[in-house]
């Protein structure tokens, strides 16, 4: 689903209701343990479902963590996310000023009403320290897929205030720790001790292998900018 106005966008994350995720105890054990070893927590998502930021809004709350990290361009979003932590208001005004080939208007259901949500629920309620960026625009040509995910990781590593304990997001492939030259390869070589978690929608696509998996019931559509 699309909202093709910042104005239709805003209702959208206000109307974002955060649904009790019910996470495995063991699955959660695993993930404090990433957590305490390598001080972040990399999951791995299917684009685009509505449920996910609820339950990442669980994992903040139940694992104590300080920062956030997305899979968005920071050329396109660096600057409102941080305006966003200094001021608690999202610029969307600005960001539909976006030429209609901006990354924002994708689709692809790495930005979604529900992310904007799950901002401004952590940062009102004191759990939200740090915001990053960590995926740029394609360059043209676009480089093989190891380049990017090591650009990837090396943005991340740079940016992160490591005193914060750490949830990022990424789509599933970029967490796999079981494929050289993967962003959690790479992060995993600076941390040790880094357990990526995929999130397994019942009706969902095959998730690659992980040492962490939540397990949960279907999922929906989510709502995402649109021109």
């Amino acid at each position: 689903m699309s909202a093709a106005s910042p104005e239709a966008f805003a209702a959208a994350v206000d109307a974002y209701r955060f649904e009790v995720a019910h996470l495995a105890p063991e699955a959660l054990e695993l993930a404090a343990a990433s957590l305490s070893e390598s001080g972040l927590l990399l999951v791995g998502e299917p684009h685009g479902v509505h449920e996910t930021p609820g339950v990442l809004y669980a994992l903040a709350v139940a694992l104590g963590t300080r920062a956030l990290a997305f899979e968005w361009s920071h050329e396109e979003m660096e600057a409102p996310l941080q305006a966003f932590r200094r001021d608690g208001t999202f610029a969307l005004e600005r960001l539909w000023a976006l030429p209609p080939s901006a990354e924002l208007f994708c689709g692809d259901g790495r930005i979604t009403a529900g992310h904007f949500a799950l901002l401004r629920r952590l940062r009102e309620e004191g759990r939200l320290e740090q915001v990053i960026a960590f995926d740029r625009l394609d360059p043209d040509p676009v480089p093989e897929w190891q380049v990017r995910d090591r650009e990837l990781a090396e943005r991340l590593l740079r940016e992160w205030d490591r005193r914060l304990p750490l949830l990022a997001v990424a789509g599933a492939f970029h967490a796999r720790l079981d494929t050289p030259g993967t962003m959690a390869a790479e992060l995993a070589a600076e941390a040790p001790g880094l357990r990526p978690a995929m999130l397994e929608y019942a009706d969902g696509p095959a998730m690659p292998p992980a040492p962490i998996v939540l397990r949960l019931p279907a999922g929906t559509p989510a709502v995402v900018p649109g021109v």
